[in-house]
């Protein structure tokens, strides 16, 4: 019963929900400096160094080790995510709560000790998931402390690009990785859609709090709209496209909108989030960056500079400006699988 909620891939998701909910109700001026920063980037480096490293799991190699028969990963072993990612749930815990801190760390030694025990892990991978975990944390409170970091908090738009950015990674790391499969993605998408349209209809005054937070200004007609956009142009992406091509189709918006504006803000020394061309370049270079792994360069690099151009050129219709959370996914995918069919 023990190893089935510590192994369940329902525990860690409920239990991130939670903290995100008590910080962003308690504390939610450290919910981007800090919290939600450092669980994204520990995810997404966690990642990269499974793939460099290809370590295998214990099981692999011995199959009477394995402690379970449902939820078996299958992905490569070091670091361990689950311990790091119970790692970042406990420093927060500690430095939000720090009476609680001894409760954090002692659930991140249970799903620790979990993973080696159920033969899902080998001790290093562990304390690499803890060191990994640990270091992201601590560069995040560190960098929290600086002018710049007060920034997020206080320029509403500025603050709202930093909430696309991570969202668009949470979303493509989970789509990518099987996390979050076409069905329950399917279905995320629809709860959202209902419950933006329910607070729409009747607005609950805390949920409407959290929005307004991380909203434009001015404050469009339909809170969230832009969130929703994007959750539902992402899900075509992924049922329109292979794998791969969705998932750097969800990057490139993600990536590359968020950075040319969050750069742009920079250049403009703080006073507006107007594009510019030096900001489109980099935001290009780096949504490249993170698309490589899953598209190779020859069929990405035209939907790179199409979308970096209607980026910045912010196209109309009838004198409206297009979302973008609507179509850069689609146009990215399209381009991809063109290169393709005329690269190869």
């Amino acid at each position: 019963m023990i190893a089935a909620i510590l192994n369940s891939p329902f525990l860690l998701p409920i239990l991130i929900g939670l903290l995100a909910f008590f910080i962003l109700k308690f504390k939610k001026e450290f919910f981007l400096p800090i919290f939600a920063p450092a669980l994204i980037f520990t995810l997404f480096f966690g990642k990269i160094i499974k793939d460099l490293t290809q370590i295998s799991r214990p099981f692999v190699e011995n199959p009477a080790v394995l402690g379970v028969t449902t939820n078996i990963p299958a992905d490569f072993a070091f670091p361990s995510l689950h311990t790091a990612v119970a790692t970042i749930i406990a420093w927060t815990i500690t430095v939000f709560w720090p009476k609680l801190s001894p409760l954090g760390f002692f659930g991140a030694f249970l799903i620790a000790y979990s993973r080696v025990s159920l033969g899902l892990h080998h001790l290093s991978d562990v304390v690499g998931g803890f060191f990994l975990a640990t270091a992201i944390f601590w560069f995040f409170y560190f960098l929290s402390q600086t002018k710049h970091a007060s920034d997020w908090s206080k320029d509403v738009n500025l603050r709202r690009k930093i909430v696309h950015l991570f969202y668009g990674l949470s979303l493509a790391l989970a789509i990518n990785y099987q996390i979050l499969t076409p069905y329950y993605f399917a279905l995320f998408t629809l709860l959202l859609t209902i419950l933006l349209f329910l607070n729409h209809l009747r607005p609950v005054t805390f949920l409407n709090k959290i929005i307004i937070y991380f909203e434009r200004k001015p404050l469009p007609k339909f809170l969230g709209l832009g969130p929703l956009l994007f959750t539902w142009s992402s899900l075509v992406a992924v049922f329109a496209f292979p794998l791969p091509v969705a998932t750097v189709a969800i990057l490139t918006l993600a990536v590359g909108d968020s950075i040319n504006a969050i750069t742009g803000y920079y250049l403009n020394n703080g006073h507006s989030l107007k594009k510019r061309w030096s900001a489109a370049f980099a935001s290009a270079i780096a949504a490249a960056t993170v698309s490589l792994p899953y598209v190779p360069l020859k069929f990405l690099a035209p939907a790179i500079i199409t979308t970096t151009i209607l980026e910045f050129s912010e196209p109309k219709i009838d004198g409206r400006r297009l979302n973008d959370n609507l179509f850069i996914p689609l146009v990215t995918g399209g381009v991809i699988l063109l290169a393709e069919r005329i690269f190869t």
